[in-house]
């Protein structure tokens, strides 16, 4: 047997919950970065108790140890790009933020989950404005959908809530999920200007973990492309694909990614 050179291979790193359904959080992204032939490296930011329809509960790990963690893992590999999702505790998010410092030359792509899709908590307010203050201004794009975006800022407006976050110093918001005459309409916002509108075919379904699955897109593509809203175009392409034919436990629908 042959062994497989990974001195060629492109690393990126998440940094996100466990979802135990393995349909969102850690393992979506590790799935995903796998379609685009890159290895995805993990931290863990917490463990979940989940099932096909509500997040039970969130423990958080150890600061110490998610530090430790992202110091030895970055000494052995070279990443490319960091994808983060879900912190759900103050000490975890100013860790995360000191170590994105150290990060500024490669993409940092953070999805902001406010809540699980079945419901449940993962930033309460007092979480949420450090995010918004330490994290999210050190991200080269931030995705949120449309009820994201509104969490975050408290507005009722897309673009009242564009304008808050490029007061705070959030630049690059590509938002999701606003549906306009049975359409979904996916923006790209760059320093408060539309950049690119996408316009796809609404599901009448939910499917769980295609935040996770379209961030982690963005940035594999970006890490090659260099090109924004190219990479936010392709993922485009790759969740319409993975969607289309998605499979279904019965009580859940889950991206398929086996096409």
């Amino acid at each position: 047997m042959s062994l497989i050179n990974m001195s060629q291979k492109k690393f990126i790193l998440t940094i996100s919950g466990h979802d135990p359904t393995c349909a969102a959080g850690m393992t979506m992204d590790v799935m995903v970065a796998n379609k685009f032939n890159i290895h995805c490296l993990s931290v863990i930011s917490s463990l979940t108790i989940q099932d096909a329809k509500k997040l039970h509960k969130i423990i958080n790990v150890d600061e110490k140890f998610f530090k430790e963690s992202l110091k030895n893992l970055t000494k052995s590999f070279k990443v490319s790009g960091i994808k983060i999702g879900a912190l759900s505790s103050n000490k975890i998010i100013e860790e995360t933020a000191n170590f994105v410092k150290t990060k500024s030359k490669i993409p940092i792509i953070i999805d902001p989950i406010i809540k699980a899709g079945g419901g449940g908590l993962f930033l309460k307010k007092e979480n949420l404005n450090l995010a918004l203050k330490n994290l999210y201004p050190l991200a080269t794009l931030i995705t949120p959908n449309r009820e994201e975006l509104l969490g975050l800022t408290g507005f009722n407006k897309i673009t009242d809530s564009i304008k808050k976050l490029q007061d705070l110093g959030i630049d690059k918001v590509y938002v999701t999920g606003n549906e306009i005459n049975k359409k979904i309409v996916n923006m790209l916002f760059v320093n408060g200007e539309k950049k690119l509108e996408i316009k796809t075919t609404k599901l009448n379904k939910k499917i769980h973990g295609t935040g996770c699955a379209l961030s982690t897109s963005i940035l594999c593509n970006l890490i090659s492309t260099k090109d924004l809203p190219k990479s936010c175009k392709e993922a485009n392409k790759f969740m319409e694909k993975h969607l289309s034919n998605s499979l279904t436990t019965g009580q859940q629908e889950f991206i398929n990614l086996n096409q």
